[in-house]
């Protein structure tokens, strides 16, 4: 089974059906998803659920993937400046 993120399309009807107290299971139902993954997107927000701060939360946690470097900000500067 593969996982797919959720799109700023579906995060804009989950916010639009909880809202309106649209149950977690019904909200799938209705956008396609497993129950688990609406379930885990409403925790994942503090307080109301805000389709736009969930989508800029997934965008800095995606900024901060792959391989950290190796090297020191000071010879990175080095490098920098000697281009």
């Amino acid at each position: 089974m593969s996982y797919t993120h959720l799109n700023t399309k579906q995060r804009n009807i989950i916010e639009v059906l909880h809202k309106e107290n649209y149950s977690t299971r019904h909200i799938t139902k209705i956008i396609g998803v497993h129950h688990s993954s609406v379930a885990r997107e409403l925790k994942q927000v503090e307080g109301k659920y805000c389709a736009s701060l969930a989508e800029e939360n997934r965008k800095k946690k995606s900024s901060h993937k792959g391989r950290k470097t190796k090297i020191s900000p000071e010879i990175v500067s080095t490098i920098q400046m000697q281009l």
